[in-house]
C-alpha cells in the first residue's frame, strides 16, 4: 500500500522513519523526526503539520 514505509529517512539523522515515530511535516513536505528538528538549525523550516508518521501517511495523498 505505502511503498515509502521503511525507505523514507530523516534528513538530519538519516535513520528510517517508522510508523509510530513522532514527526513534523514542513512547508516543503519534508518529513523530519521531531527530536531531530530541534537539533539542526538548518532544517528548521515552518511546520505544516505534526503527529505520527502513520497519521501523515493517511492524511496526505502525495504519500500514496
Amino acid at each position: 500500500m505505502f511503498e515509502i514505509v521503511g525507505q523514507l529517512r530523516c534528513p538530519v539523522c538519516s535513520k528510517p522513519v517508522e510508523m509510530d515515530d513522532k514527526v513534523f511535516l514542513d512547508f516543503i513536505n519534508t518529513i523530519i523526526h521531531q527530536k531531530c528538528y530541534y537539533q539542526s538549525p538548518k532544517h528548521q523550516l515552518p511546520i505544516k503539520d505534526e503527529g505520527t508518521f502513520k497519521k501523515m501517511l493517511f492524511k496526505y495523498s502525495f504519500f500514496k
